[in-house]
């Protein structure tokens, strides 16, 4: 029903967990994706496996958060297929080794830049960079990855990452509206607590929540990287063309803003 055959799409930060998710669903479902990571190595062997199970892949490796950088990526993209349909902003986590999510009162003002730049700048980057051609074109889909942190306030030590969430999500309503009548969409998919993150909030190993935090999710398991790759899907389709500025929340029913 959702056929994606021929159109090109970027996922950013898809070197792991839930990019890789969604990199893999577009490639399923048709569509040549161009697989960015802040690390070649990861975008590369996304892609190698993405081709390796019949599928179209290459990698493309840049820092959302360099505007030259991204201008050069989305140009090499075009270069080489001519357009980019799809766009699926999925990076937004720091990745220095260093800045770790914590309560904001113990957080470094000298970083917190990184979460801002990574969550609005290098999304804002990628769409500017993007829309005009699809604009030109008639049809584009920005996609936007975000996180139920941006709605609701939660004592996990995310502010940062909530602020950022929030900005971004922000600007697409407005970005929507504006070019409504363009044949883009710009949509959010908000996440709830997700099996490769688990351990992070919990300070449990990747994937295991602790049983109460469990509990909190209503549907009684963690969220999969491919099944937000199906809602990106159905997102990147001609049949969601109607849909647009919306936030749409996979969370399993829960409310706690993860």
């Amino acid at each position: 029903m959702f056929d994606l055959d021929g159109r090109i799409a970027i996922v950013t930060g898809a070197g792991q967990s839930v990019g890789r998710g969604i990199a893999e669903a577009l490639a399923a479902a048709g569509a040549t994706v161009a697989v960015n990571d802040l690390h070649a190595d990861r975008a590369e062997e996304v892609a190698a496996d993405i081709n390796g199970n019949g599928g179209h892949a290459v990698a493309m490796p840049f820092d959302v958060t360099r505007l030259e950088e991204v201008r050069e990526g989305v140009a090499g993209v075009e270069r080489r297929f001519g357009r980019i349909d799809v766009v699926v902003n999925n990076a937004g986590r720091v990745d220095d080794g260093k800045t770790r999510l914590g309560r904001f009162k113990e957080s470094d003002p000298a970083r917190w830049h990184l979460w801002i730049d990574l969550n609005i700048y290098g999304s804002l980057y990628m769409i500017h960079s993007v829309l005009p051609g699809m604009t030109e074109r008639g049809f584009g889909r920005i996609i936007q990855i975000s996180s139920g942190s941006g709605s609701r306030g939660i004592p996990s030590g995310v502010a940062l990452y909530g602020a950022g969430k929030a900005g971004i999500e922000g600007a697409l309503r407005h970005i929507a509206i504006e070019e409504a009548q363009s044949g883009v969409t710009f949509n959010a998919i908000a996440l709830g607590l997700m099996a490769n993150t688990a351990g992070r909030w919990d300070k449990n190993p990747p994937g295991e929540a602790k049983p109460g935090t469990l509990a909190a999710v209503p549907i009684g398991r963690l969220g999969e990287p491919r099944e937000i790759g199906a809602c990106a899907v159905w997102l990147a389709s001609d049949l969601a063309g109607f849909t647009t500025g919306q936030v749409i929340h996979l969370n399993g029913g829960t409310h706690q803003g993860r």
